[in-house]
């Protein structure tokens, strides 16, 4: 009993161990583990409209279809799982997407999820700022229609 705190960590840590490292519940934990560490703790708030760069890399061989062909998939996507998909720009380059504009936030993940399993995708860039409502996405279009009215003399 030299060293008791050293003991119980020890003890601790083959604990710890054991609990993750379960055959039959592990997986489960660890993922759940990995989940909490990925979204922060809960109660914790982040800053809204803010723009989240980030990069999702998949490990593939590269796809012969033409970044034209990327972007037309990618696009038809966004028309299918996006509520303003107008709001979002596509720009491919070498099997390399890069998602800018707007979109809500409760549809980010799904969409980002659904643009990584497109074919002949080697990169995902996500530089989309998210909002919370709608209205936020809508109202600026009409900003640019409003300034192109002619002046009437």
């Amino acid at each position: 009993m030299k060293h008791p705190l050293g003991t119980l960590g020890a003890f601790l840590a083959g604990a710890l161990a054991m609990y993750y490292l379960d055959p039959e519940l592990g997986e489960r934990r660890r993922a759940l583990l990995a989940e909490l560490v990925k979204s922060g703790l809960p109660g914790e708030r982040r800053p809204r409209g803010r723009i989240v760069r980030r990069s999702y890399h998949r490990v593939t061989q590269a796809d012969p279809r033409s970044d034209a062909e990327l972007r037309a998939r990618v696009q038809d996507l966004l028309g299918r799982a996006a509520s303003f998909p107008g709001a979002i720009q596509v720009d491919v380059e070498n099997g390399v997407v890069r998602l800018s504009g707007r979109v809500l936030a409760q549809e980010r993940d799904a969409l980002l999820h659904q643009v990584l399993q497109t074919p002949g995708l080697q990169k995902l860039v996500n530089a989309m700022t998210s909002h919370d409502r709608a209205q936020q996405l809508a109202g600026r279009k009409s900003d640019s229609a409003a300034t192109t009215s002619p002046a009437s003399a």
